[in-house]
C-alpha cells in the first residue's frame, strides 16, 4: 500500500469515528516506536522495524515521558540493589 492510500484509510476512520484530530501515517508509526521503547526493545530492533538506516533517525523517539522517568527510577535504581 502506498502512503497516501494509508492517509486516506485514515482519514475515513477518523471521520467514520466522528474525530476532528487530524491524524497522519507518520502519527501511527511514531506512537508504535514510542509504546516499544516504553516496554523496553532494544533500539537497535526498533530501528530495524522502522527501516532507518541510521540510528540517529531513530533516536528521535527516545524521548521519556514524566511516568516513565518515575517507575525507572523507582524500579531500576542501582542504590536499591545493594
Amino acid at each position: 500500500m502506498s502512503e497516501q492510500s494509508i492517509r486516506n484509510l485514515i482519514h475515513k476512520a477518523s471521520d467514520h469515528a466522528h474525530i476532528k484530530l487530524h491524524m497522519t501515517p507518520h502519527m501511527f508509526r511514531h506512537t508504535f516506536a514510542s509504546l516499544l521503547l516504553q516496554e523496553e526493545v532494544d533500539i537497535r530492533n526498533i530501528q530495524y522495524i522502522l527501516g532507518h538506516s541510521s540510528i540517529t533517525t531513530t533516536q528521535i523517539y527516545t524521548h521519556i515521558s514524566n511516568s516513565q522517568q518515575k517507575r525507572i527510577l523507582m524500579n531500576k535504581n542501582p542504590r536499591d540493589l545493594i
